[in-house]
């Protein structure tokens, strides 16, 4: 029904749930292993130079990048975030489908019995 949903909500066909949180599963494994990554080794740990412009670019570096709350590496957190609040929305989603299909071969079998 138009209007019936906000434009951002997302529909998807029940058979198409398990395939779509998949998808969502395995963005998430690949994300996790970049963001596992990023915190070892995406931190410039001392100036490269040992000279006082790298240390600041080095200090600048890890607090606009790796430390802001607005910056990159926080994006890519939040977006680990979401990506799993999808997947435990498509997971319930999922769940009830499968309950009431069930519920509903339950009523017309015994309906037909």
């Amino acid at each position: 029904m138009p209007g019936q949903f906000p434009s951002a909500a997302l529909r998807i066909e029940p058979s198409a749930i398990p395939t779509v949180r998949a998808a969502v599963d395995d963005s998430l494994a690949e994300l996790k292993q970049h963001l596992v990554r990023l915190r070892q080794d995406a931190y410039i740990r001392e100036p490269w130079l040992g000279d006082p412009v790298s240390a600041e670019v080095a200090t600048s570096y890890n607090l606009r990048v790796m430390d802001a709350a607005d910056g990159p590496y926080a994006a890519m957190v939040a977006l680990e975030a979401e990506l799993m609040k999808i997947r435990d929305s498509l997971r319930l989603m999922e769940d009830h489908y499968r309950r009431t299909d069930g519920e509903n071969a339950a009523l017309w079998g015994a309906g037909l019995a």
